[in-house]
């Protein structure tokens, strides 16, 4: 929707060929990621918890 709203924004450059819509979908890319293996550790964490609690 950014891209549709905002497009010389993101046609801005940053350096070279990059400009602040690849800047954008790296940082979301990146967060995404991030998230996800947050997820993932809590996930595990919380089987491991569990499991002990069994024991």
């Amino acid at each position: 929707m950014l891209a549709c709203a905002a497009e010389d924004l993101l046609a801005t450059r940053v350096t070279g060929q990059i400009n602040l819509g690849v800047v954008a979908l790296l940082a979301q890319g990146s967060l995404l990621l991030w998230t996800a293996a947050r997820y993932d550790r809590a996930v595990h964490e919380g089987a491991a918890y569990e499991s002990a609690e069994e024991h």
